[in-house]
């Protein structure tokens, strides 16, 4: 059984809770996405070439 109760701006305390949870679980997920990224090592597209010198 399923006791809901409005508040007053008619939102029932389980909405609130999943809301609650949510927001939870995606800046969870934000951080790990951000700490990953910072983790991430991009090599450079061109390599640098030996040059010969004609001196």
């Amino acid at each position: 059984m399923k006791i809901v109760r409005k508040n007053a701006n008619g939102e029932t305390r389980q909405l609130l809770l999943k809301e609650y949870f949510l927001n939870a679980y995606l800046i969870a997920l934000l951080k790990r996405v951000g700490d990953e990224a910072g983790r991430l090592r991009v090599e450079p597209a061109l390599k640098p070439v030996r040059v010969r010198s004609d001196a």
